[in-house]
């Protein structure tokens, strides 16, 4: 459950939830689809994400050597929240409820004192106060969203000046074998509910945020961790 007091000022409504378009090669992505695809993958979604793991861990080792009070923007079932060291302190919201309430029973299973609590939320409209964050992180999400390019802007405004943005994700592949992924994956982006065939413009064009870093992060090639330092 949320505490009050140790959240983030709000400047818009925003829904707790209790426990138990970037450029994107003419594929759209849309809220309900978004949400009917993570309410089909959230019982099962630890198995899907299992590709994902060692890009998780290096963005979340980019965030515990910043530290502060970070918001992870699309928190999923929480497979991160263990994995925050003690310096930071975390609030999540994601658009999917079903994903939600799984990231709740592992923040009560796991005493995960270090999280504020999450909320569902759309990442284009986000319930926070300009500057409210020292820093976001965004972990395989930004590709499931209808416009990247807005959700790169409100990233930026809840995050203080100075602060960082942390975005990990695949983006359109440029070598093989990801290029052949991509292709072969790129047709079902509906069913997925994320587009594989995204490419990186989307989220280079904050006019807020300068690019600190672009790293490869593990494996090698299929994944970018972008790191961004608030103007």
């Amino acid at each position: 459950m949320t505490d009050p007091d140790r959240s983030p000022a709000y400047a818009r409504s925003a829904t707790p939830v209790a426990a138990g378009a970037g450029t994107s090669r003419d594929i759209a992505i849309d809220g309900d689809m978004v949400r009917s695809a993570y309410a089909r993958w959230a019982p099962v979604y630890t198995l899907l994400a299992a590709p994902t793991a060692l890009g998780r861990k290096d963005a979340v080792a980019k965030v515990n050597s910043i530290g502060g009070h970070f918001l992870e923007a699309g928190v999923g079932t929480g497979l991160a929240l263990p994995d925050y060291a003690p310096n930071v302190t975390i609030t999540g919201v994601d658009l999917s409820h079903d994903m939600l309430v799984r990231a709740n029973e592992k923040i009560a299973k796991e005493r995960l004192a270090n999280v504020t609590g999450v909320h569902e939320m759309d990442l284009t409209n986000l319930a926070f106060a300009d500057g409210a964050f020292d820093g976001t992180v965004c972990m395989f999400t930004i590709t499931a969203v209808p416009d990247a390019a807005k959700v790169m802007d409100e990233l930026a405004r809840v995050v203080r000046p100075g602060g960082h943005v942390v975005i990990c994700s695949h983006f359109r592949a440029e070598r093989f074998p990801w290029t052949l992924s991509d292709r072969i994956l790129s047709p079902f982006a509906t069913r997925l509910g994320w587009n594989p065939s995204m490419t990186i413009d989307g989220v280079l064009g904050c006019e807020a945020l300068e690019l600190v870093s672009r790293e490869d992060t593990r494996p090698s090639g299929l994944f970018d961790l972008l790191t961004f330092r608030k103007r």
